[in-house]
């Protein structure tokens, strides 16, 4: 037997089975919509400026072709007995109509992209992704791709856009396309499972309890509200200057230019911050290796990360220091945060310990589509619980996004706390 389910003009055919647990990285995000109050709180969107001559049918075609063989996004969300399960659904192939907004000036479309980030999804009738197509000019278009972060995260849109970007150069160029690389919803919920069923699950967190103990924590506001919410985001490309004396200084020190980031962002919290301890939340893929690796899905966390008397080190040391906080850490680093904030509220321990985020993607979204120049933006990266601090490598570039919790930070605001990292950084590695 079997059911239909329409929205929107998208037909789903879903057919009856027991269903499949979710992942815990699904169960924390409906956890945290819980909390929210609001689904949209969890959407993410990201779209990319395609400039040059784009042929509209091999595109849909290869977004399509990538769609289909991306199994895990093929789901619905269901309740069953007191418990949320998910169900496969057959794909259904998207249409992608080309809207026109050859007229609209870029304050105006910016408008319209979020008044679409917005738009609800239905995760009972496995509604959890959208692509739409939009005409800036003759050789100028633009792909918004928006899902739940129940099916994405940050990664795994990256997995998708650069599977279509080469179906798309296979399609123009009549060459054979390899084989599927991604990995399976079956493979997913199996590494899940084996963890959870793990002796390690509880060694992690113990370690991550005994880690944190008396712990409290700064933030960038004088006074956060608990709890998680929207973000209000601004940003932009760190100065040349800085982006090349922080990668020349990488070299010059045998550290990673993400390395020197994390510390220098962790100083400026130091310095700046409103309490005691300096705490980052350090967002983890949890994809280095087996089929997480290549799996458009959800999978990442995020991992506490302690820095004590930071702001007594220079920037070299305090980032080699870090080198061998994370070495330790890293370990541990699968046991869910969303369960670990539970934990430490019955332990008594203060709000907030993973308030302030850091979020460094040295990957790369797919900077052309065939003849076509690609750029990639980031619409909304989901919730926050206080302050995230997203850098992202564009080419040359490093790009600093601030989403600051609107209850916690106006614009004026982040903007002054952009342009003070910005400072911090620059001075920090001249002096290192």
């Amino acid at each position: 037997m079997a059911r239909l389910c329409r929205r929107e003009g998208r037909q789903t055919m879903i057919r009856d089975q027991p269903g499949l647990p979710l992942t815990q990285a699904q169960t924390g995000v409906l956890l945290g919509q819980q909390l929210a109050g609001e689904a949209s709180v969890f959407y993410a969107a990201e779209y990319t400026e395609l400039d040059g001559p784009l042929d509209y049918e091999l595109f849909t075609q290869a977004l399509q072709a990538t769609l289909r063989e991306a199994d895990a996004l093929q789901v619905r969300i269901v309740e069953m007995d007191g418990t949320y399960r998910q169900q496969r659904v057959e794909y259904s192939p998207p249409t992608l109509a080309v809207a026109p907004a050859e007229q609209l000036s870029q304050t105006a479309f910016m408008a319209e992209l979020f008044v679409q980030l917005q738009q609800a999804f239905n995760p009972a009738a496995g509604y959890l992704y959208e692509h739409k197509l939009y005409r800036r000019g003759a050789e100028r278009h633009v792909w918004l791709h928006r899902a739940h972060h129940l099916l994405l995260d940050g990664y795994g849109f990256q997995l998708i856009a650069r599977r279509v970007a080469v179906y798309y150069e296979a399609l123009l160029s009549g060459k054979p396309l390899a084989a599927a690389a991604f990995g399976t919803l079956d493979a997913i919920l199996e590494a899940d499972q084996a963890y959870q069923n793990s002796f390690d699950r509880e060694d992690d967190r113990r370690y991550w309890l005994a880690e944190l103990a008396g712990l409290q924590p700064k933030s960038l506001s004088p006074h956060p509200t608990p709890g998680i919410g929207r973000g209000r985001r601004i940003g932009g490309a760190l100065p040349d200057a800085v982006c090349l004396s922080l990668k020349r200084r990488a070299l010059e020190l045998d550290l990673s230019w993400p390395e020197l980031l994390i510390a220098g962002f962790a100083g400026y919290l130091a310095r700046y911050g409103y309490g005691r301890d300096t705490v980052l939340g350090l967002t983890t893929m949890l994809r280095a290796s087996g089929a997480v690796a290549r799996t458009p899905c959800s999978a990442m966390n995020v991992m506490p990360l302690p820095l004590r008397q930071v702001e007594e080190l220079d920037l070299a040391n305090a980032a080699r220091r870090l080198r061998r906080d994370l070495a330790r850490h890293r370990p541990h680093q699968r046991y869910r945060f969303e369960h670990l904030e539970f934990d430490l509220e019955d332990a008594g321990y203060p709000r907030g310990l993973l308030g302030t985020e850091i979020n460094v993607m040295p990957f790369e979204p797919p900077s052309r589509f065939g003849p076509c120049r690609a750029l990639t933006h980031t619409l909304a990266a989901g919730p926050v619980e206080d302050l995230a601090a997203v850098f992202m490598a564009r080419g040359d570039a490093i790009v600093l996004d601030l989403d600051g919790r609107e209850e916690n930070y106006d614009e004026p605001t982040l903007r002054k706390h952009w342009l003070g990292i910005t400072d911090y950084l620059a001075q920090a590695l001249e002096s290192s």
